[in-house]
Parts: structure tokens; sequence; C-alpha cells
């Protein structure tokens, strides 16, 4: 039984393709039945659809469908939505579907405005993975498809034979070109978008004497030119368009030249076709381009070249003379000519073939509904970037200094060819990995001064096409005084430069600036993209076809798009109206929200302003109080240090780390009690009234100068004594402990004063200040340069946000010192707050810790470690140290929607942080919701929540979709 049921499965699938053939068969015939023989003839043109569109000419075209019955249009370019309409409007009035074609070599980009442009075949031929050129084609296709577009007029396949940098050619490499054209052809014909290639090769062509008045011709073949065409041919090509070249001649009959007005053009672009059906067992059309045919003068000449393409053996005619006549001159031909008529019969047939395999025999509408929208889509923009990711190649890296995977102790400088460039895309997305200082090749003067230094430099400089010979005599003359330096030279299509790169250790290409290569060639440096692609064409002697260094992606933040993510992007987009929200209902006079998933951002924007008065907006280097999250970005990373190096056991009691506390009435509370805020601390002291009588400030705290005995920032002009940091610690010890019933445990409690002695416990452990221990194992290392305590050391306050107007205690506006009036008594570092940070940076800590303690190539942590600390331990919803949602109840700090694995924080300014391992999800929300009081709109409009909501919402819409 089961022998029969596989035996007729077989035959099934045997048949499919059988019965699909005689179906296609069927339809051509039932077609050509019905033409006669003006009608065949008029299957054989394809005409021009200007891009201006006017009246006159469409109604030209509009005439030739009907009368001439041509057999199809040349899109040239235009409006899409305009395009769409006319093709809907021509295959409607057209008795037979028409062939629509169009140059979309790079994509409708190339010519059709407010679409995408795909990278030129010179950047594709840099991609090693030809399955990238599959998707290309079979985007392209899609999208023409969209249009009306059932023909495309690409790839050119020829070899580059030129040094110089030809983007129209995929390469040198004749094996590589191959696969590419072929990936390429197979994901076009995969959506039913036929191909013609362009420039059949053909070095000269001899004639010889003839028989009817007919040359016969030898071409002369590279047969390494023609090598990718020969393939293409064997895997089903649909047609080919022969090079336009001039081609030197030779004639065995000089009196057939003049008798025929033979020019060795007119040989070029139309003999070839026979040829090649007959030597190369090219089974598709041959297509004559009549464009750059020269008039033949001579009476009566009017359709010579149309009927001469057909007697040459060509199968299409494109952009055709006076079609009336060329139909007439071609008729009265066949009568005279069987052999001519059956050629004729066998080209229509292999046109209507053609139509069917495009998928005409079946009527289809042209949809314009949000036709832009569809052409713009996510899915295409994702293919563009990642395309043009791919192709980045690294032509030196004779070091090993790519990627730079080490951040911390050194300094990074950025040098740009181009004073033009504005924004500098380069340089913003550099500085997302870490800080650089900026320079021109203007600034020689200083960077002379700073090659001399001995300071461990990192120079990354930006080679533009426009840099000029004299700028790259500047540039040779500063790599000289650069030698002792790390420099990576990043090139954006500068072929001057190209040629001489091959002398310095760490040069990377791009081969074009465009806005995606600029924001993908920082990412490649740093090692949050891999790099793998190749040179495609010699440009020395030492960098030959093939060069290139492939490195490998050590897990840094990414930037892309949603889609990239699984994350449905319109969908996200509603984060900008419940921000926006938050902004005008002033719970908040501005926000950052950052959405990181599988290692990529796919949401990083800033909204609104510092104040509400509108002066300065907020941007993604907006730094802001993090408040709590201080508690869990700082104090808990040097617990987890100290818990895995096997320093602390967080079992113990406290007491045991700090002795001073053995005599007080915290001497039995233990490290994972006041992480899990059940020490029965008290949830809150205010320690300031202490320092000060009525107004004033005791002197014996407070001065207005900073000096020795004054170190610690209070305020702008106020600054601490090391006496009130040590009295503010005595009444921590002091403080009073919460009330329970004998021999039970404290319930959950929350209180600041934990984390407050866990930074003491830390700092004696360690044997280093918080904010340095942090500073040199963390924050530097991981690139986060705003992540720190007391910003005002190294940023401007126009830089970051303020917070309150701390009416109670400091009595004025608070910008660029810690909210917390506690943390501002302990000089701006305290283990529950005082931690600054923007949202990109702080993202990095989350990403390291959702990733189980791996960041940029280094181990911070154990994963058990970072499993550990995150996990609920007890009944309430704490884990040690972390906050974590609570499933199903409206008074979560989450949203709902989260995973039981998630956790993060909240900050009383207006911050949270929220990784979630299960949808590998790190979300950020930064705020000063306290400006210029401690209003409570951000949390009674549970904005931060509701985006939360939507972050996942947009990852289900998304996985239902793309169903």
């Amino acid at each position: 039984m089961i022998k029969k049921t596989l035996s007729l499965f077989v035959f099934i699938c045997c048949m499919v393709p059988v019965f699909a053939q005689l179906k296609k068969e069927a339809w051509v015939d039932s077609v050509f039945n019905s033409l006669n023989t003006n009608r065949k003839i008029g299957q054989l043109f394809m005409i021009q659809v200007p891009a201006q569109n006017d009246a006159a000419s469409m109604n030209e075209i509009r005439a030739k469908i009907k009368n001439e019955q041509v057999g199809g249009l040349i899109l040239t370019g235009g409006n899409p939505i305009g395009l769409a309409k006319l093709v809907r409007e021509f295959q409607d009035n057209s008795d037979i579907p028409l062939l629509v074609s169009h140059d979309a070599e790079g994509g409708l980009g190339m010519s059709i405005d407010s679409t995408v442009a795909y990278p030129s075949p010179l950047v594709l031929g840099a991609i090693r993975n030809d399955s990238l050129l599959y998707e290309l084609g079979k985007s392209i296709a899609l999208q023409l498809k969209m249009v009306g577009v059932n023909l495309n007029f690409a790839s050119t396949v020829e070899l580059n034979s030129s040094p110089t940098l030809r983007y129209q050619s995929f390469g040198e490499n004749k094996y590589r070109i191959t696969g590419k054209a072929i990936a390429f052809m197979k994901g076009m014909t995969d959506q039913h978008v036929l191909t013609c290639v362009k420039n059949f090769p053909v070095q000269s062509i001899t004639v010889s004497d003839v028989q009817k008045d007919w040359p016969v011709i030898v071409p002369t073949i590279d047969t390494a030119q023609v090598y990718t065409f020969r393939r293409l041919f064997e895997n089903g090509l649909t047609g080919f368009i022969p090079g336009n070249k001039e081609l030197p001649l030779f004639y065995t009959n000089m009196n057939l030249a003049r008798k025929n007005n033979f020019s060795s053009q007119m040989l070029s672009s139309l003999f070839i076709g026979k040829w090649v059906k007959q030597n190369m067992n090219y089974q598709g059309l041959a297509f004559a381009d009549l464009r750059n045919i020269p008039p033949i003068n001579e009476k009566n000449s009017e359709g010579l070249p149309s009927l001469y393409a057909l007697q040459a053996g060509n199968d299409i005619i494109l952009y055709p003379e006076d079609i009336n006549i060329a139909i007439r001159k071609i008729r009265r031909q066949v009568r005279r000519d069987k052999q001519l008529e059956a050629q004729l019969d066998n080209s229509v047939k292999k046109i209507l073939a053609a139509k069917y395999d495009a998928g005409l025999s079946q009527k289809t509408t042209i949809d314009t509904d949000n036709l832009l929208l569809r052409l713009n889509s996510p899915q295409a923009q994702l293919l563009n970037k990642k395309l043009q990711e791919a192709a980045i190649t690294i032509l030196k890296n004779s070091n090993n200094v790519l990627p730079v995977s080490i951040l911390d102790n050194k300094r990074f400088v950025y040098i740009t060819s181009d004073t033009t460039q504005k924004p500098d895309v380069f340089f913003h997305y550099l500085s997302r990995y870490t800080h650089a200082d900026r320079f021109t090749l203007h600034d020689l003067n200083e960077l002379t001064r700073l090659a001399a230094t001995s300071q461990r430099l990192t120079f990354i400089i930006g080679i533009y096409p426009q840099a000029t010979l004299e700028r790259l005599t500047v540039l040779q003359k500063l790599l000289e005084l650069l030698k002792k330096h790390e420099v990576v030279l990043c090139d954006f299509g500068n072929e001057e430069f190209l040629r001489i790169a091959a002398q310095y250790p760490t040069v990377v290409t791009a081969y074009t600036n465009t806005p995606e290569m600029l924001e993908a060639m920082p990412q490649i440096v740093f090692g949050a993209l891999p790099a793998d692609a190749i040179l495609p064409m010699k440009i020395s002697d030492q960098l030959q076809t093939g060069a290139g260094s492939a490195t490998p992606q050590i897990s840094r933040l990414t930037y892309s798009i949603p889609e990239d993510a699984g994350m449905d992007s319109r969908l996200l987009c509603k984060i900008d109206s419940i921000a926006k929200e938050a902004i005008k209902n002033m719970a908040t006079p501005g926000c950052q929200v950052l959405v990181a998933r599988n290692g990529k951002v796919v949401y990083d924007k800033s909204f609104g302003y510092l104040t509400y008065d509108k002066h300065s907006p907020v941007t993604e280097q907006t730094i802001y109080d993090l408040a709590s999250l201080t508690k869990v970005s700082a104090t808990l990373q040097a617990t987890m240090f100290m818990y895995e190096k096997g320093l602390i056991d967080i079992n113990k009691k406290a007491s045991v780390y700090l002795p001073e506390l053995r005599n007080s009435n915290k001497k039995d509370i233990t490290i994972i009690d006041m992480l899990t805020h059940q020490s029965g601390l008290a949830p809150f002291i205010p320690l300031w009234p202490q320092t000060m009588k009525d107004t004033t400030f005791l002197p014996q705290f407070y001065s207005r100068k900073r000096d020795a005995i004054h170190p610690f920032p209070v305020a702008p002009g106020l600054y601490g004594s090391q006496a009130m940091k040590d009295s503010v610690w005595s009444w921590i010890i002091q403080s009073k402990m919460a009330d329970k019933p004998p021999r039970t445990p404290y319930p959950y409690r929350y209180s600041d004063l934990g984390l407050m002695i866990m930074q003491h416990i830390a700092e004696k452990v360690l044997n280093q200040p918080l904010d340095d221990f942090l500073a040199q194992n963390f924050y530097e290392p991981l690139g986060a340069y705003t992540t720190r305590f007391n910003p005002l050391d190294n940023f401007s306050t126009q830089t970051i946000a303020p917070t309150e107007f701390d009416k109670i205690y400091r009595k004025k506006m608070i910008i660029g010192t810690v909210h917390d009036e506690r943390a501002a008594m302990m000089g701006g570092v305290s283990g529950h707050a005082g931690l600054f940070s923007n949202a990109i940076d702080l993202a990095k800590l989350g990403q390291m810790l959702l990733q189980e303690g791996y960041y940029g190539g280094y181990q911070y942590y154990k994963p058990e470690t970072v499993r550990f600390f995150s996990t609920k331990i007890y009944k309430g919803r704490r884990a040690i140290g972390w906050d974590r949602p609570v499933q199903s109840e409206w008074n979560s700090p989450t949203s709902l929607l989260a995973s039981p694995l998630t956790f993060g924080h909240t900050g009383f300014t207006g911050t949270c942080m929220w990784i979630d391992p299960e949808f590998d999800l790190v979300y950020i929300f930064l705020s000063n919701r306290v400006y210029p009081d401690r209003s409570t709109r951000l949390n009674s409009a549970n904005i931060r929540s509701r985006i939360q909501d939507v972050i996942y919402q947009s990852i289900f819409d998304y996985c239902t979709h793309s169903q």
C-alpha cells in the first residue's frame, strides 16, 4: 500500500510540470491563432513611455497600442503612481497583454522618484553572500509588479576590465559575477518578472560573402567576457541585448556594405542575435536596441532598421522608428520570404510564451492605493540596509586593530576630509560607540600637536569622494606623523586614495557615501556588525580582486529598523503620540525613549525640551538624572562583581563587612535582605535638616567655595565637607528600624538606606570609591561615557536636563547635581541615587545584562551571576536588587504584557530601564518629570507602562502578520 501511494505521489509530481507546460502552450497557441500578419509584427515592438507623460505623447502611445498592436512598453521614469495608472490604462486597452519593461538594475529608484534605490553593481560585487542578490532580485521584482512592470533590463554583467571604479559592473571575477547574476535573475523570475541582460560583448565582426544579399557574420568573442552570459543562457535567461559600441569591421565584399547601408555599429547591435542562438544554444529572446543605429541616408529607408533587426535573428525591437512603415516593410518581406515568415511566427510564439511566464495570461489589477508606502516598505528598506552593510570591505587589518574592542584608557580622535558634511552622519554614529574629538584636515596644527603626545590615541579618518588631491596630500603628510598611533582609514569611494591604500595598515572601504554606508561604517569598526566582504576588482598591485579581511561581531548594540528585530514599525510609531501627550499635559518637558531588541536599537527618539520654556530641545546626547536607577545601574553592579569574585557573601550580615554596625540596631540585617527591601530599614529619613538652622547652611558642613575641606558638590556654588559625609553615615547607623512582632521576618518595605549601606560595603571591600570603580570596570569599557556621577565634571549644563527648583533645601534650580537631597549631601555619589546618563549609554549596560554579562568582546559577569540576581527569590515581586513585574495586577511597575522574566527598575525623576530576556528586549525611558516641581502626572497617566504596552504589541503584531 505504501509503495502504491509513493508511486502515485511521484507520478503526480512528475505530471505537474507537464500539465503546466500544456496549459502554457494552449494559451500561446490560442492567442497566436487569433493574430493576422500585422498584429504578429506589432508584437515585435516595444515603445518608449516618456518620463514627462505629456498629453501628446500619451495619445500617440494609445494610438500605437490600438492601431499597431505593439507588443510592449518601455518605462523611462516619472512618478510611480502616475506610471501605474498609465500602465493600467494601457493594459486595459490592449487586446494582447503588454510586456512592460524598465531599466531597474538598482530598483525603481534609479529613475522613478519616491522609491528605493538599491546599491550599484560594484557595491553588490563586494558581497560574499549571493543569497542577498536573490533577495534583491525578489524585492525589485515585487516593486516592479506594483507599477505593472514585468520585464527588467538588468543587470549589466560585463567584466570590469578598467582600473577605475566602474559602478555598473559586479567586478572582474567571472565566477563571482556569474553567481550574483544568476541569483539576481532567479529572485526576479521566481516572482514572474522577466530578465533581459544588457551589453552582450563582441570584440569584432568579420563579414563574409552573402547568400540572397544577406551578410554572414563571424564575431570574435572573448570567452571570459561571455562566460556569465553563457551560464545565464543555461539557466533560462529571458533575453539579452548586444553592446552598442563601435567594433572593428572587415568586409570581404565592400560592395555589400555600400549596397545595404551597413555600418559597423549596426552590425554590432543587430546582427549578433542569430549567431548567439546558433552557436550558444540560446533559446530565449534576442533584443535589438535601435536608439543608437545611425540613420540610413537612402530614399524609402524608413523602417529598414526594424526589418534588418528581424532578418538578423532578433525577436524584439526596442525604440523603433515609424512603426507603421516598419510593419509594411516587414510584411512585404515576409510575403516574399517563407523562411522569414517562419522566423516571425517563431519569435511571436516566444514573445507570447514570455508573457505567459510573466503571469500575463491572467488579468491582474494594478492597485495604486498606498502605493508609495508599499514601494518603500520596511522590508525594502531593510534589504537596502543589509546589502550595504554586507558590502563594506576591510582591505587591510595588518595589526588586527579591527574590530576596535577596547574603549577605556584611550582617546579617540575623528578626522574628516570633507568639511561640508552637515550633518556628519559618520561621526554621529561613531559617537554612539565612544566619545571622539572631531577635527578636519584644516586643523593640521592641532592634529600635529596631538600626534606628538605620548597619550594612547586612536585616529579614525573619514575619506570622502569629494576629497581633492590637495587634501589627500595633506592627509598623507598627517599619516606620517601618526605612525605611532592606531589609525583606521575609512574610505567612502575616493578612487585616488584607494590607489595608495595598500601602504597603510588599517583600511576599510564602503565604495560610496550613501547614508546607509555612513551609518554602517562605525558599526563595522566597533564590531557591532561583522565584516566579510571582498574587493570585487583590482585597485592596485597590492590590493587585488578578492582582497578583504573578515572580522567578527562582538555583540555591541547595532542600529536597525524594527522589522529587523521582528517588530512592526508602524505600530511602534504610536510611542511618538504617547510621548507627545506626556509633554502636552506637562507630565514632563521632554524625554528620551529607546527600544533595543535582538541586540538592535530599533527605536531611539528624543521629544520635547529641557524645560517648558522650549529654548533647548532634548537630543540623544541629553543627560538625565537617573535617580533610583542608580541602585541597579551602579551599586548592584558593584555588588554582583563582589559576589562573583567571592569577596562577599550576600547571605551574611552587613556587620561582617562593616564593624561599625555591630553595636547598632542593624547588626543582624543581611545583605540579601537589604537588596530585597526586607531588612526593616526605615523607608525614608530626611538628613538635610540636621545640617541647617532654619534656612541657613551650617558652616561646619558647607562652604560657598570648593576647597580641600569642602570637596563635595551639593549644588552650584555650594560644597559639602567631609565632616558632613561622615555625619550622614553616622545618622544612617543611628536611624530607627521598623517595628515587627518578635521572631517574625520583616515584610517588604522599600528603603534607600539598604543601598546606601551597600555603597559603604563596596567601597570598603573594593578599597576604592564607588564612582571610580564603576567607571573603570563598567562604564568606560562599555563605551557609556555619559554614564557617571557628578556630570558637571565633564559636561556643560546645556547638555543636562534640569530637575527641580529645590524650595526646601538648596533653594535653587538643580542642574547637573543630583536631585536627591541625601545623595547631594554625599557629594553626588551615593548607593541609592546620583548616577546620570543618556538613553543609549544606559542601554549598553542593559544589553550587557541581557546578554548575561557579555558585551563588546568582554565577559563582565558569568551568566549564572546575572541570572541569580535577576530571578525572583521571595513571594514578593522583587529579585536581588532588581524590581520585577507583578503578573496580571494593575499596580505592576511594568506593562502587563511583559514576561515573568523581566527585571529592571524605575527612578523618581521619571526614568526606567526594563530588561526582558524572553523577548530579548531592553526598554529605556528617561525624563525630568520633577521639573519644575514634583508632578505626578507621568505616573497617573501611566506613560512609561503604556509605551511598554506598545513595544510588546509591535512584537505580537509583527509575528501575526509575518506568518
